[in-house]
């Protein structure tokens, strides 16, 4: 008996050992997961004539676009995230802006990736979202808006269906209609319907144009007004009917509806 105790010993102190190493283990796999949340950004709210103005502008190949950012007011940092999708997948470009009193930036949006002078395009892509945060000492403003890119087409319309552009276009130039998030310039009046932007890199005449635009409201005195780049034109062709206000046009531009 004396010499099994040896062996009878280690085989106690073996079944204690995995016993206790067991009980550390589920203990530690069963411990209260932890109830403290991330900090949540404080998001401010912005009123439309106090947002930025916002254009996306494809590449003649529309494999591109460039962002234009103006009027942009106390700020410190501007991120933007644009969001699309190639054949099925989703894909996207990223990026950050640290201003240093700048009011206004421009970059430009790869739609793929290149190295050494060789690009890979993504393809298909006819829409998507461009996030963008504007971040400052007191909190974060967020604005996001919708794109919708497309080719020889002689309707072109915004995604969510409230703004429509038909005539006569140039068959291989590429457009992009986009809310613009704010005005490119303050005017009297309430805004009821846009802004809605037309955006190309070729040709920004139209035959035969005319501009659709759906009403928040249904005022009988609503207005329509085009951007030239310099300043708000009314349409004075303008026409109310229902919930639409139309006027012809003959170039691509900023359109909004206000209400005296």
């Amino acid at each position: 008996m004396k010499k099994f105790l040896p062996i009878i010993i280690a085989v106690i102190v073996v079944l204690i050992l995995g016993i206790g190493g067991f009980l550390i283990i589920k203990s530690k796999k069963t411990s209260a997961p932890s109830t403290s949340k991330p900090q949540e950004e404080a998001i401010i709210e912005t009123p439309l004539e106090e947002r930025p103005y916002v254009t996306l502008t494809p590449r003649a190949d529309g494999k591109e676009f460039t962002m234009d950012i103006e009027r942009i007011k106390n700020t410190q940092t501007v991120e933007y995230e644009l969001v699309y999708l190639s054949q099925g997948l989703s894909r996207g470009v990223i990026g950050s802006v640290d201003l240093k009193g700048e009011t206004s930036i421009s970059r430009k949006l790869l739609l793929g990736t290149c190295s050494k002078n060789v690009c890979k395009y993504d393809e298909g892509v006819t829409e998507g979202t461009l996030t963008l945060r504007f971040r400052e000492p007191e909190g974060t403003r967020k604005f996001t808006t919708e794109f919708h890119l497309q080719r020889g087409d002689n309707e072109l319309t915004s995604i969510d269906g409230k703004f429509k552009l038909t005539g006569k276009l140039s068959g291989g130039a590429f457009y992009m209609t986009t809310s613009t998030v704010g005005l490119p310039k303050e005017i009297e009046g309430k805004i009821i319907a846009g802004p809605y932007g037309v955006f190309t890199s070729g040709s920004e005449t139209i035959k035969n144009g005319k501009a659709n635009l759906t009403l928040s409201e249904k005022p009988s005195l609503a207005k329509l007004y085009s951007w030239d780049g310099k300043d708000w034109n009314e349409e004075k062709s303008a026409k109310v009917e229902k919930e639409i206000i139309s006027t012809p046009t003959d170039i691509l531009g900023t359109f909004i509806a206000v209400s005296p």
